[in-house]
């Protein structure tokens, strides 16, 4: 008895981290690399992020699929992950490995990704009568940086993304199964790594160019 409710809380784990990794990496993990793509056209053109900006402002179904493929998709993502923390555990004290480190930094910036998360969203949607206006996203942005607080937040909830993201998909590889050798793993670790430092170098120039 003891056995089969192991087995079943071991299935019961397994089909959670699974659902939680494909949630992350498929809409989620999508629009964050869309996200910061049409973010960094500012660091070529003003205009043309502003112009962009307004489009995905006004597109057809905009609610809707904010709803399908960020929300729905986020609150699942972080409630897994909140269960996973609350009943895991971290070794990091005894056992100072690299992959137990991974896994405590992976948790700490998903909290605090999720933070940033929420007030970015309230962020913006307090920014809506400026749009409406006609006014820049890129000037709402920057008035938002413009405050020390701000900035530091901004920096830490962005580099916090990239990493729970990036390192999300080296954990997704081994979840499915895609990664199963040793071999494999540590050529995927250093494929992230490099995506991590891309996207860090990128994420820099985007905070040069808004102070």
């Amino acid at each position: 008895m003891a056995e089969q409710t192991l087995l079943e809380s071991g299935r019961r784990i397994n089909f959670l981290k699974k659902l939680q990794s494909i949630c992350g990496v498929l809409p989620l993990g999508i629009f964050f690399c869309f996200h910061m793509v049409a973010n960094y056209t500012f660091t070529w053109s003003v205009p043309a992020y502003d112009a962009f900006s307004h489009f995905l402002e006004t597109m057809p179904y905009k609610d809707l699929l904010e709803i399908t493929v960020i929300f729905a998709p986020l609150v699942v993502h972080a409630l897994i992950g909140i269960y996973i923390v609350a009943t895991g555990s971290c070794n990091v004290g005894p056992y100072r490995y690299m992959r137990n480190w991974r896994y405590l930094f992976q948790r700490i910036t998903g909290v605090i990704a999720f933070a940033f998360l929420l007030w970015h969203v309230i962020g913006l949607k307090w920014g809506v009568s400026l749009l409406a206006d006609g006014g820049s996203t890129f000037e709402l942005v920057r008035s938002v940086v413009a405050n020390p607080w701000g900035l530091a937040a901004f920096v830490i909830g962005v580099y916090s993304c990239l990493y729970h993201f990036v390192n999300g998909l080296w954990t997704f590889c081994i979840t499915w199964g895609i990664t199963i050798t040793p071999r494999s793993q540590q050529i995927t670790s250093w494929i992230c790594f490099v995506l991590f430092v891309v996207g860090a170098v990128f994420v820099a120039q985007m905070i040069v160019c808004l102070i």
